[in-house]
């Protein structure tokens, strides 16, 4: 395990290095500029703006301001110092000092450095929080990396207030020609194996959740629209984003007439709470 977060560790410090030299004004974070930036087709976060707009509504239904969050593998910490723009006293976690450092540097840009807080260290075991620490763990493509390391959903329980809740955004491994195309993808783009399509959530990580926590929802998204993967890149083309609509709308249909297939959709938003 040592040697193999040693080297995912290192593979997200050359991820995340290089932003350090931007300047502050780049690095601020608030609710409009999230919401701006999933407008911009421009912006790689644009791919993902049908979960990540899925995501913010969940968020904005809670009482934010006083709430204490962990950002799970917080990556570069928008989610994290965006939920501190809204009042929330928030925990930075990541195995890559980069990223915590950037996060930081973030939380400053945006004028809430009082109410962030950074850790770096492998998220696989969280003895370094206390038992109902948080009202709310938050975890964007985070949560996968982790379970390969081993049983992290107890202390994610253990250190959630009763009521508490635990927000995933997350792909899906129900589908096995969705999962195919991944691997395929990822080898002709040489992506490193740490960019994680090693285990992804399924059915059986959602079961897991459901003997921990005392509700599991699940919210799946995009079953013929994860065509989006073979454009990325080139979404600033009406062509292509008239095309990715058609399969939106398509999905809309699909779920609502045969909700069953939602277990076949790439990505979803997945709210567990204790």
């Amino acid at each position: 395990m040592g040697t193999t977060t040693d080297k995912e560790r290192a593979f997200y410090d050359r991820v995340y290095a290089p932003h350090l030299a931007r300047p502050d004004h780049e690095l601020a974070v608030d609710r409009r500029i999230l919401l701006d930036t999933l407008d911009d087709p421009a912006q790689p976060i644009w791919e993902r703006r049908l979960l990540y707009r899925r995501v913010w509504d969940e968020l904005v239904r809670l009482p934010l301001a006083g709430m204490t969050v962990l950002d799970y593998g917080c990556g570069p910490g928008d989610w994290g110092v965006l939920l501190a723009t809204e009042g929330a006293r928030v925990t930075l976690l990541d195995l890559s000092p980069a990223a915590i450092e950037l996060g930081l540097r973030k939380a400053r840009a945006s004028r809430v450095v009082d109410r962030v807080r950074g850790i770096a260290r492998d998220g696989s075991s969280l003895d370094c929080f206390a038992d109902g620490e948080f009202d709310l763990v938050f975890a964007s493509a985070a949560l996968h990396h982790t379970l390969k390391y081993g049983p992290a959903l107890d202390d994610l329980a253990r250190i959630l207030k009763p009521g508490g809740r635990l927000i995933l955004a997350e792909t899906l491994g129900n589908n096995p020609v969705l999962n195919a195309a991944r691997r395929w993808r990822a080898r002709l783009a040489g992506e490193d194996e740490d960019q994680g399509e090693g285990i992804i959530i399924s059915d059986r990580e959602i079961e897991l959740l459901r003997r921990r926590f005392r509700r599991v929802d699940v919210s799946p998204l995009n079953l013929l629209a994860m065509a989006k993967r073979v454009f990325r890149g080139h979404f600033t083309r009406p062509g292509v984003r008239a095309f990715l609509g058609a399969l939106e709308a398509a999905d809309r249909f699909l779920l609502r007439v045969f909700p069953s297939l939602g277990r076949y959709c790439g990505e979803a938003v997945i709210v567990a709470v204790k």
